[in-house]
């Protein structure tokens, strides 16, 4: 990857028309596509017929800027995927991706930032 790509998650891009795709972003995180439609609040039929479409654009944008931080904290994503579905002592036991599955990642980038300050998380 070159600096002038470090902003985006080429694979969960479709390498035909460059948008972000549903199951390559479920992929890129270790998801089901059922799971990606829970943390978005999109049918997961939905998703699996027409995963580029515009409409998901945005939210699936969220997610890969949650992929870069989580790649740029971590130093590789596979790692932060184990992060997402660990217990984490700092959320009482639950892990990560309960949050983006309850449609509340603002909690899992809170902690990200905290672990780019060197806060324990």
């Amino acid at each position: 990857m070159t600096a002038l790509s470090d902003h985006l998650l080429i694979d969960a891009r479709s390498p035909v028309n460059g948008k972000l795709d549903a199951r390559r972003v479920a992929s890129t995180f270790g998801m089901t596509l059922r799971e990606l439609a829970q943390a978005t609040g999109r049918d997961p039929s939905g998703l699996s017929k027409h995963p580029t479409s515009d409409t998901l654009q945005d939210p699936l944008h969220e997610l890969e800027t949650m992929g870069l931080q989580l790649r740029d904290v971590f130093g590789d994503l596979g790692v932060g995927r184990m992060w997402l579905r660990a217990p984490n002592p700092v959320l009482g036991g639950r892990a990560p991706i309960t949050y983006l599955l309850d449609r509340r990642p603002v909690a899992v980038q809170r902690l990200l930032t905290l672990a780019e300050t060197g806060m324990p998380t």
